[in-house]
């Protein structure tokens, strides 16, 4: 556990850990090639190790390089023909490995695939991955038949070209079938059979395919097809420049041309905007001066709409072309947010809404609860302790702001986002916060007690 005070000012300059969505998609498209490749800044998380590691079993070659001033991986791929696994594959606390991974391994050329995790992992639903699957005729199921980890997979060729599947539920599993269904030998369909949630992450799968040689096009109702999907801010973010198209025209699904080939690429993975957005709420909570490095203002991740949420809660940081520089603290109010493609967000907003003036209300989130734990409840739960005023929707939770905390012995149920966000809670709050289960961070920021120690935060180890 790590002890948390409240901290008066925090001043520097950070640069924020690579995105872990982009890390994910390019190891397993690298590792896939008929080639090398060299992922250059990727995150050394434990995360995306388990995808570097389940590469690896499925054939990849990887030399790792990692060092003060640049990181590279370079993977050697297996040339579009995973291999049959030597093992059971264990995912440690990777969703996005075991989804990705589950659709993938079916291309191996005999036997079969099995994957495991942590307790969290082995808790997630993967029903919906585990239907699509077997609607274009690949052996994939539960063995423990309840739509859970450990799943097992039997390699084969894809005998139907027309997947249905849910949305709403979780978009890896439609990543899944993007990246697995280019070995078809036949073109083939994904057709949605609900509204999409979380739908900036599919824009990030098909943009990392783009770059190793996938091409994937989206379907619209009135019959023409997209290169990327469209979707709305939720805080009518376009007026900050951020076209998105037309809202109008409705996603119904995907289309992918069959007999792809995964080609290398040299790829740089860019900053992560869902990790710094507890950099960003720090520097608007707290006396600060600070300027975050490494986000790319014309990014296609979803969780950049953390600008605009502060933007629109008062804050009025600066945005320039790779980073973001702010002088609080703000004086923030209360707003309304649809979390549908930002669910990642979520703490992190929850703990801004404890600090503004009137109402905050977050909605349209029911695949919150979906996540490492239900963050919906723990965020209800931990930061009322603290003396917030928290109540929960089945989609979401509203939030009564408090103007002020006091710290608490706060429980972070294994969840990365949960201990990131409530240190946040805790560097404004009256008193001492005691966080458990600050390991977690290594899922996605590694290294970020010291960074935030760097800025000047009074966070120190339970002696």
């Amino acid at each position: 556990m790590i002890i948390v005070e409240k901290t008066k000012e925090i001043k520097g300059e950070v640069s924020v850990p690579p995105s872990k969505s982009y890390t994910h998609r390019a190891v397993i498209c690298a590792s896939l090639a008929n080639g090398v490749s060299e992922i250059i800044n990727p995150l050394n998380s434990e995360d995306c190790l388990s995808s570097l590691r389940g590469g690896i079993s499925l054939g990849a070659q990887v030399d790792i390089n990692n060092n003060e001033s640049l990181s590279k991986w370079i993977i050697e791929g297996n040339n579009n023909s995973p291999k049959t696994p030597d093992n059971v594959i264990d995912v440690g606390n990777s969703g996005t490995t075991l989804r990705i991974l589950t659709g993938i391994s079916s291309q191996i050329p005999k036997g079969y695939a099995i994957f495991t995790g942590d307790d969290s992992i082995r808790r997630r639903p993967m029903g919906p991955l585990l239907d699509g699957l077997n609607q274009l005729g690949i052996e994939a199921f539960s063995s423990k038949m309840d739509g859970t980890a450990p799943i097992v997979v039997k390699g084969g060729k894809i005998k139907n070209n027309t997947v249905k599947i849910r949305g709403d539920i979780s978009s890896q599993f439609i990543t899944s079938l993007m990246m697995t269904l280019p070995f078809s030998e036949e073109d083939s369909k994904i057709i949605l059979k609900t509204p999409l949630k979380s739908v900036p992450y599919l824009n990030i799968t098909i943009d990392v395919l783009k770059r190793f040689g996938i091409s994937i096009k989206v379907l619209r109702e009135d019959g023409t097809y997209g290169q990327y999907i469209n979707y709305n801010n939720p805080c009518n973010s376009d007026k900050y420049g951020n076209n998105m198209g037309n809202y109008n025209i409705k996603e119904i699904g995907f289309f992918i041309e069959g007999n792809q080939k995964y080609k290398p690429c040299n790829y740089t993975v860019e900053g992560d905007y869902s990790s710094a957005s507890y950099l960003i709420a720090a520097g608007v909570l707290l006396n600060s001066e600070i300027t975050i490095k490494n986000l790319f203002k014309d990014s296609k991740q979803g969780d950049k709409e953390i600008i605009n949420i502060v933007r629109e809660m008062g804050a009025e940081i600066e945005i320039k072309k790779d980073s973001v520089i702010i002088n609080g603290p703000y004086s923030l109010r209360g707003i309304s947010i649809d979390v549908n493609n930002i669910p990642d967000l979520v703490p992190t907003i929850a703990v801004l809404g404890c600090f503004a003036k009137g109402r905050t209300e977050i909605y349209n989130g029911e695949h919150v609860r979906y996540k490492e734990c239900d963050r919906l409840k723990a965020c209800r739960v931990e930061l009322n302790k603290m003396g917030a005023k928290i109540t929960e929707k089945p989609d979401g939770l509203i939030i009564e702001g408090v103007g002020k905390l006091k710290g608490a012995k706060l429980n972070t149920y294994h969840d990365h986002r949960l201990v990131m966000a409530f240190t946040i809670a805790g560097l404004r709050a009256e008193g001492r916060t005691i966080i458990e289960g600050e390991d977690a961070v290594k899922i996605s920021f590694p290294n970020f007690i010291e960074v935030m120690r760097s800025l000047g935060a009074d966070i120190r180890d339970n002696a």
